[in-house]
């Protein structure tokens, strides 16, 4: 994900800001926005993109952009907002609204309890305001994670470096983490999805928590993100979903 930042975006071939950050659900692992912030000569203007709006086979083949199946005039048109961890669920809402996408909070639960598919008409109505919780608790910044410690109690494992995207369904699969100083240090991948590995964000403390132990995370297969890209073969995935 740390790849993302500081691409442009490309709204149906058009070059229109970029990508200054990303907010994902810790609860479920979602991407749920990116944040996209135009440079101006006199301020910033930050909003809200969703991962629904991304060009999902044209993201696969890119390697300095950001594509997106919206128009230009609906990205730089989006309501702006002041940069702010956690988001407020009236900053959300203003965006979804804006795209005529249903929040995710409720197509989730709805597509999960009766096999519907997410989202809504465009004419239904949405929540009103001031019936929202403030703020999602689970909603986090991956600027603000970068640097997390990886936690078993109170041993450290290791240092967060990055996050892995996986683009079919835009879940956060696995954590890279920095297992230097061990002698086998390097870049480790810890899968998100595992019960017995019960990964978590601990805000509170800024780390993130795990039961895996640190011989099991070495253990993992070494992850090079320099390209942006991750590829693991048949034997890795085994490896990852055994360790």
């Amino acid at each position: 994900m740390k790849y993302l930042m500081g691409l442009p975006f490309l709204c149906q071939g058009q070059g229109c800001d970029r990508c200054e950050d990303l907010y994902f659900e810790a609860g479920s692992w979602k991407l749920r926005h990116l944040v996209a912030v135009d440079d101006g000569f006199v301020f910033k203007k930050r909003s809200l993109v969703s991962p629904q709006s991304i060009d999902r086979a044209a993201l696969a083949a890119s390697r300095d952009s950001i594509p997106l199946t919206i128009s230009k005039h609906a990205l730089e048109s989006a309501p702006a907002f002041e940069g702010q961890v956690p988001l407020s669920r009236a900053v959300e809402l203003a965006a979804l609204d804006h795209y005529r996408l249903s929040p995710y909070w409720i197509s989730d639960s709805i597509e999960a309890s009766s096999g519907m598919e997410s989202g809504y008409p465009a004419d239904d109505a949405l929540p009103e305001e001031e019936d929202l919780p403030e703020v999602d608790p689970d909603l986090r910044s991956l600027k603000e994670l970068l640097g997390y410690e990886l936690r078993n109690g109170e041993n450290v494992l290791g240092e967060v470096r990055d996050l892995v995207l996986d683009l079919s369904d835009f879940t956060v699969a696995y954590v890279a983490v920095d297992t230097k100083p061990s002698k086998r240090g390097g870049l480790r991948l810890i899968a998100t999805g595992q019960e017995d590995v019960a990964l978590s964000v601990d805000a509170a403390s800024r780390c993130f928590r795990t039961k895996c132990s640190s011989y099991h995370l070495l253990e993992s297969p070494s992850a090079d993100l320099s390209e942006g890209r991750l590829t693991l073969g048949d034997q890795q995935k085994v490896d990852l979903s055994s360790y």
